[in-house]
């Protein structure tokens, strides 16, 4: 387990940038929560930068005593650790600044909408939540090595047909390095399909969007990669594009069951639903359609992690 917390804390890009959000909203003898703590990074750097008090929550037993050694080890004082989801601690909490650095690689699979949504009760009047702000972004796919990857079911080879394993490989996700070289058209074809502020009051957990590409040169889709940019406070983001700087997060590669030869004139219309409820965990459903000059319907596919 420490390895995960290992890798995240080697990530100097995200903890600069946190740090650099932080030191803009703490300010003396304030009061901060921080959920999903892990080992007690982000509320160890606001006792540094002069927080009165530091509530940090971590369902795992295992971060909140490594995270407490790590306190006493640091002379760190006023802290209180609290064991389980955040969602289901019932202790009146008042804080003056709320952190959950609860982001995937999709941004939204460790629940981060629910968790903060939730998370507004223990913030007092005028209080400070970050992250605040969530943009989902998405572009066609033109390197086949994802793709070639995925469906590798192809080539067994041996006379054998392994073609629902295929079918489950491409029903799924994948976190993968993708370069703005593998991309369509890049950065043209940056498109938005969902975003979210995480610090209204009723945010959805089950998110849609829809898309669409009309292209001018014929071109081979494998797929579709998708990319965050996350606002902690107004002027500092992080985010995982493949021209920003690189961070221990990575882009989604959400695969097609066959390549779009998309011709010039047609268009790819694309549907994305995610639900990233507490009981969930994370699903991901994706619709995509390649429509004719004339705009009917050439193919039209459903993949679904559920099948995955």
């Amino acid at each position: 387990m420490v390895e995960y917390q290992r890798v995240i804390l080697a990530d100097s890009v995200r903890n600069s940038v946190f740090a650099k959000a932080l030191q803009q909203v703490i300010v003396p003898g304030c009061t901060v929560l921080d959920i999903g703590s892990g080992t007690g990074f982000l509320a160890f750097l606001a006792k540094k930068m002069g927080a009165e008090r530091c509530i940090l929550i971590e369902r795992d037993p295992e971060y909140v005593r490594l995270s407490q050694e790590i306190g006493k080890k640091n002379n760190m004082r006023g802290c209180t650790f609290v064991t389980g989801h955040s969602t289901d601690v019932r202790e009146a909490i008042a804080a003056d600044v709320i952190v959950s650095e609860t982001l995937g690689n999709f941004a939204y699979e460790e629940n981060i909408i629910e968790t903060l949504r939730d998370a507004r009760r223990f913030l007092k009047p005028g209080g400070i939540m970050l992250p605040q702000g969530i943009t989902q972004c998405i572009a066609p796919v033109t390197g086949k090595q994802f793709f070639e990857e995925v469906t590798s079911w192809d080539r067994i080879g041996q006379k054998l047909d392994f073609s629902p394993a295929r079918e489950q490989s491409i029903n799924n996700v994948y976190v993968r390095a993708i370069a703005p070289r593998d991309l369509h058209d890049f950065p043209r074809s940056v498109r938005i399909w969902d975003t979210v502020d995480l610090c209204a009051a009723k945010n959805e957990s089950v998110r849609r969007g829809e898309v669409e590409w009309i292209f001018e040169d014929s071109a081979t889709i494998f797929g579709f990669s998708l990319f965050w940019e996350c606002v902690l406070v107004p002027g500092i983001t992080i985010s995982t594009s493949p021209v920003s700087p690189p961070t221990h997060w990575q882009q989604i590669y959400l695969p097609v069951r066959s390549p779009l030869r998309m011709g010039a004139g047609e268009t790819l219309h694309l549907s994305v639903t995610s639900d990233s409820r507490l009981a969930i965990k994370i699903n991901v459903e994706w619709t995509y359609e390649r429509r004719g000059k004339d705009g009917k319907i050439l193919d039209r596919q459903t993949l679904d992690m559920r099948r995955g």
